[in-house]
């Protein structure tokens, strides 16, 4: 199985992604929006992937990015699908030293 594909929206794939994503939503601290979508893995070799996207709405339209690494994305499609495996993956994706979606200092 290769994990950085296009999946279609009726896959098993797609679907944890998705729950991945509501999940993600659900426990934003800056209250960004996650959603599945497919976007580029290297633009120059024109290779595509489905993952989890970031809206942050800082920027509007240009204000997103790529929730997942490689690694975390095999993790998620990997996993048995229950909310508690889930839950524990979306944890970790958040507390990543390179996730954007940290809570805001106060000053």
């Amino acid at each position: 199985m290769s994990f950085i594909s296009v999946f279609k929206k009726d896959s098993r794939e797609y679907e944890l992604l998705e729950k991945l994503a509501l999940i993600l939503t659900f426990k934003s601290p800056n209250r960004y929006k996650y959603e599945v979508g497919e976007t580029y893995f290297d633009f120059g070799q024109d290779w595509k992937w489905t993952t989890v996207l970031c809206r942050t709405g800082e920027y509007g339209i240009c204000g997103s990015y790529q929730a997942l690494c490689p690694a975390e994305q095999e993790k998620i499609l990997l996993s048995d699908g229950s909310l508690e495996e889930i839950a524990a993956i979306a944890d970790g994706v958040l507390a990543d030293k390179f996730c954007p979606d940290k809570p805001k200092e106060v000053a």
